[in-house]
């Protein structure tokens, strides 16, 4: 399948997706996915869905598509295993994606906790464009008879993957976080945004902000009032019986924190914090940013930021709103793809 053809179908799907959004027709497929997962809301299924449809934007695919050309010239399809995480609702997209428009076939397997949505839409698709039935399938259990693999890992399991699969072709990414650096300057506006950029998901996934840095001295007060527009996560029990879990334990162990109401945050180290607390840490100046940035290096997916000497900060409110190209932990799954291909 060339390239134009790929843009076309991929262009129709989006606009399928869109249409069954606006009539409703996805509400049940919604509704099963969260009573399978409560951390995946309708709030965070709609985001995700949405970012899908704007993904599969004609303009945007050609953008993605187009430091590409050997695309055009593929053929003798390869399976390419893939396993999603769960950690936000279909973690794997851009990794179906990318498979399918390199003209390979994928083979699936789905986290436990995200299950309903990418088999829904990989149906549509087929709908869609019917030769795409071949192409698509998903691993009950063990996963066979396949040429590569990429993975997502959670946890320790990337030494297992690395290990298993070592005799394959791979792509494994490790588990990453993301941070904040702010400098006390940022308008309301862009203090919102950091909000979205660490609630969205409730935290969860690796490109929402698990950890802040701050100046000393920082007042935390207009940050907390930004944030307040999400202060409905009280309204998901796991999300509630997480700050009281932690506020408890911070209160019981004379542990200073930051109270923000519906969440807290805390000048603790790790870059990781659990669901309803961020950790922050108090730099004196950048210098010293730019050495926490240097030795955690290898554990950062983005840094997101509004300060101009910081190489290649996401901006405020993107953290999470990430482009095709924005591969996971910057490895070029489509190259990969295609060199993949290119060996017959």
């Amino acid at each position: 399948m060339s390239r134009s053809d790929t843009i076309s179908i991929f262009a129709e799907f989006g606009k399928k997706i869109q249409g069954c959004m606006d009539d409703g027709s996805l509400d049940s497929v919604i509704d099963t996915a969260t009573h399978h997962n409560p951390w995946h809301t309708r709030d965070n299924i709609l985001f995700a869905l949405s970012r899908a449809v704007h993904h599969l934007e004609e303009p945007h695919l050609e953008q993605w598509l187009a430091p590409y050309p050997a695309l055009d010239g593929l053929s003798k399809p390869k399976t390419i295993a893939v396993i999603m995480n769960g950690d936000v609702p279909m973690a794997g997209w851009s990794d179906f994606l990318s498979v399918l428009a390199s003209g390979n076939r994928v083979l699936i397997k789905l986290s436990d906790g995200d299950d309903v949505l990418i088999p829904h839409l990989a149906k549509m698709l087929v709908r869609v464009a019917p030769e795409f039935e071949d192409y698509v399938a998903f691993a009950e259990n063990r996963m066979h008879d396949f040429d590569a693999i990429i993975a997502t890992s959670e946890g320790s399991a990337n030494r297992y993957y690395e290990r298993y699969f070592a005799k394959f072709p791979h792509v494994i990414r490790n588990p990453r976080y993301s941070v904040a650096v702010l400098d006390g300057n940022e308008s309301q506006r862009q203090l919102e945004g950091l909000a979205d950029d660490i609630f969205t998901y409730m935290g969860l996934g690796s490109r929402s902000v698990a950890k802040i840095l701050v100046p000393k001295d920082y007042d935390f007060a207009d940050l907390i009032k930004a944030a307040k527009k999400y202060r409905h996560l009280m309204d998901n029990n796991h999300y509630k019986s997480n700050l009281d879990y932690h506020k408890a334990l911070l209160m019981l162990n004379a542990v200073p924190f930051v109270d923000g109401d519906f969440w807290v945050l805390k000048n603790d180290e790790p870059i990781p914090s659990p669901v309803s607390v961020t950790n922050y840490g108090i730099y004196n100046d950048l210098a010293e940013v730019d050495d926490f940035l240097a030795k955690n290096a290898d554990s950062l997916d983005s840094v997101i930021s509004g300060i101009e000497s910081l190489p290649k900060a996401v901006p405020f409110g993107k953290a999470n709103k990430t482009e095709l190209w924005d591969y996971p932990q910057g490895i070029d799954t489509m190259e990969f793809l295609i060199n993949l291909k290119s060996v017959q």
